[in-house]
């Protein structure tokens, strides 16, 4: 991702080139961070995928389209004060990888600990795109057909 100057750092901005224009956004102080990452963290998944062997041409299409529509919502979450544009205008004028290179320079702001800023941002777009998978249940039979343990037949505790 790019490295911002002393002075964007000092102002606060990135400088963030979309749709042939470099623009200046306003980085996001601590509490609308907290809320973006929340944001981040929080979305539902868009898409329910079967084994990717058996993806057929639409089903690969529309991960592609929800992708897209992901980290064009991570990007417009960011810019609270529309600075890009809005998400009318980047529609219209920004590609993909202009999106993709804002929201990971975004996310190198947002987490600054983050050693892998891509990998992280990755993690969350496939997240939010694909959603986590249910919960399991520890209470029901083993899946793999183990036996559970016999129950104790004393009291747990004393009789008086």
């Amino acid at each position: 991702m790019d490295t911002r100057s002393a002075e964007d750092v000092l102002a606060g901005v990135l400088r963030i080139a979309v749709g042939g224009v470099e623009k200046i956004v306003p980085t996001l102080p601590i509490r609308a961070t907290r809320e973006w990452q929340a944001a981040l963290a929080t979305g539902p998944g868009r898409f329910t995928p079967h084994d990717v062997n058996d993806w057929s041409p639409e089903e690969a299409a529309s991960f592609s389209s929800l992708t897209v529509d992901v980290i064009l919502d991570i990007v417009c979450a960011y810019d609270r004060t529309d600075a890009l544009g809005g998400r009318d205008w980047l529609e219209e004028h920004a590609d993909p990888a202009q999106l993709y290179t804002a929201a990971g320079q975004m996310a190198e702001v947002a987490f600054p600990f983050a050693e892998d800023t891509r990998t992280l941002l990755t993690a969350l777009v496939v997240r939010s795109v694909v959603g986590s998978a249910p919960l399991s249940s520890t209470s029901g039979p083993s899946p793999i057909g183990a036996s559970r343990r016999p129950s104790s037949r004393r009291p747990s505790t004393r009789a008086s």
